[in-house]
């Protein structure tokens, strides 16, 4: 593991950084974050959206079955 030492020697090979570089480090961080948590928040969604077509796939199933009168025990045996 990285000791705080470690960043100070490696910052001192090539000197410190210009206020333009720490920003640019700083815009790259949060881009990263930002695209991190749009992705996480993409696969919730979708995660979300697949239970729901599910949940209301047997629902509707369970439904029409009591209207129409179909058997699903004959529908599920192989």
């Amino acid at each position: 593991m990285s000791s705080p030492e470690d960043f100070q020697d490696a910052s001192t090979d090539y000197g410190p950084l210009t206020q333009r570089q720490a920003e640019n480090v700083a815009d790259l961080g949060a881009r990263r974050a930002t695209e991190r948590m749009y992705a996480e928040l993409g696969r919730s969604v979708v995660k979300k959206t697949i239970y729901l077509l599910g949940a209301a796939t047997v629902v509707i199933v369970t439904w029409l079955s009591g209207i129409i009168h179909i058997d699903l025990t004959k529908l599920l045996k192989p």
